[in-house]
């Protein structure tokens, strides 16, 4: 170890032994809930401070290994031209929420023409990106600043939850670094996703993780509002007017079963989202499957709701990951079918009583995969005005029979019903995408589907170290796009 660099970190020590010795006194004296609180926040500060310094040293002495600023200066000339700008100084702020000034080397494309002018951001700070280090902040600092803006339910509690860590750096630069991470992010998930989709049979992955496992894949939508901009001139304030359409994002999930039918919770789930269309959501779906290998697997559970779009792209999502009809059982989900009878319930105008009863009926009817008694239920119901209504969910029964066979699940010990789909759609959208007077502008709230979408499958270190490694110019994407499924906790 460098001389140099263990001289800063004892002095970084030292300096902590000494506000420690002067603290210790007044410490000890704490009587109260409050007073030892402080003592608390204090003493965290401190030990922040030093590991910052500590890091600090330890950044500058990596900065200074000649052969590290070579091997980033290749890598930068291998995928474009710059021209040196020399060592230049920055700002660095660190994990602890402490900045610091570095020297590094700094590059900037050729100038074109006769201007000399450059547009700010387009140079690049080539040994900092190999660290990781993005928009003045250390990996970690923007890991940490992206989770707690993308779990809170709003940016101001974000903030709040970073201040309490000691992080404070100021409303405009949290959402600055939160945008660029989750954009960056949700950037990269895209062009996987065209490669994957394009690829075909090649893209299948081979002993992947689903290898002789049974597999529940699930699709469904939830609610947002998106803010678009009106024509015009803008406000006094300098803000447009904007028109606050709802729009409905699309999540996925896929998990792994047990033989009971029950998530196995060895496995962790997939996760994804996005606010395009139809379409783009299947393509998603055929991009995960086809990488975690689903044409090896046992078997594959699809639930999901009434809706025509999803029914209507399963058999072109099954051919495209290479599954075999036969390995495949598609499910509608059971509470939305029985949402269904409720509504044609309430169209007959009865009392809550017969409402009630009638449901109960059919419900046993259904709930033993008797689906043709069903219909014909409904059908004796299709009369006078409300027989357009009636017949319209009689029609969703018929064109849905063969995937209400539930005797059949039951018997086999599957799944009917999407509960894990439900709940992604609530933790991941409703609770920060539909919160009331949230207006979204649709490459904010794409970032933000993707990234509380692995925060909450539990694959939030891989989705920083990803997005991170996946930057650099010149890597070679040493941390793969998929994370580890296997729950080792």
């Amino acid at each position: 170890m460098p001389k140099t660099l263990l001289v800063e970190m004892d002095a970084s020590i030292a300096q902590f032994q000494k506000t420690v010795s002067e603290s210790a006194q007044r410490w000890a004296g704490a009587r109260t809930p409050q007073s030892f609180s402080t003592v608390e926040q204090e003493a965290h500060a401190a030990a922040r401070k030093v590991a910052d310094d500590i890091i600090a040293a330890v950044l500058r002495d990596i900065l200074g290994d000649i052969s590290f600023q070579a091997q980033c200066l290749a890598g930068a000339h291998s995928v474009g031209q710059y021209r040196s700008k020399g060592f230049k100084e920055t700002s660095v702020t660190l994990l602890g929420g402490n900045s610091f000034t570095i020297r590094s080397q700094y590059l900037l494309p050729p100038t074109k023409g006769r201007s000399r002018r450059r547009r700010p951001g387009v140079g690049l700070w080539p040994c900092l990106v190999a660290l990781g280090i993005w928009w003045q902040s250390s990996p970690a600092l923007a890991g940490e600043v992206a989770r707690q803006t993308a779990d809170s339910c709003s940016f101001r509690d974000g903030l709040e939850a970073l201040k309490r860590r000691g992080i404070v750096l100021g409303y405009k630069r949290t959402l600055t670094l939160y945008q660029k991470f989750s954009q960056r992010a949700a950037e990269q998930r895209d062009a996987w996703v065209d490669k994957m989709v394009n690829a075909g049979s090649s893209g299948w992955a081979e002993n992947g993780p689903l290898r002789g496992k049974t597999v529940l894949v699930s699709t469904d939508g939830g609610r947002c509002r998106e803010r678009r901009a009106k024509r015009g001139r803008p406000l006094a304030n300098g803000h447009h007017r904007y028109h606050t359409p709802w729009r409905e994002p699309k999540e996925i999930v896929i998990y792994v079963l047990d033989d009971e039918g029950r998530p196995n919770r060895q496995w962790l789930p997939i996760y994804d989202g996005t606010m395009g269309d139809c379409d783009d959501i299947f393509f998603m779906l055929c991009a995960y499957l086809s990488a975690l290998g689903v044409h090896e697997a046992k078997q594959v559970i699809f639930v999901a709701d009434g809706a025509k779009w999803i029914w209507q792209r399963t058999i072109w999502l099954w051919a495209a990951v290479g599954l075999a009809p036969d390995k495949v059982v598609e499910v509608i989900d059971w509470y939305h079918a029985v949402e269904t009878l409720h509504a044609i319930a309430k169209a007959c105008r009865w009392g809550e009583g017969r409402r009630k009863e009638w449901v109960r009926k059919v419900q046993g009817y259904l709930y033993r995969g008797d689906v043709e008694r069903v219909v014909t239920e409904i059908e004796t119901l299709a009369v006078g005005r409300r027989a357009k209504a009636v017949l319209e969910h009689r029609d969703y029964f018929q064109r849905n029979a063969w995937r209400m066979r539930y005797q059949l699940l039951r018997a086999q010990k599957l799944p009917m019903g999407s509960g894990a789909m439900e709940s992604a759609v609530r933790r991941v959208i409703n609770l920060k995408l539909k919160s009331p007077g949230k207006f979204w502008l649709l490459v904010n709230a794409e970032a933000t589907l993707h990234l509380r979408s692995y925060l909450k499958a539990g694959h939030w270190d891989h989705l920083v170290s990803r997005t991170l490694d996946w930057a650099i110019p010149w890597s070679n994407h040493q941390v793969p796009f998929l994370p580890e499924l296997s729950n080792a906790a």
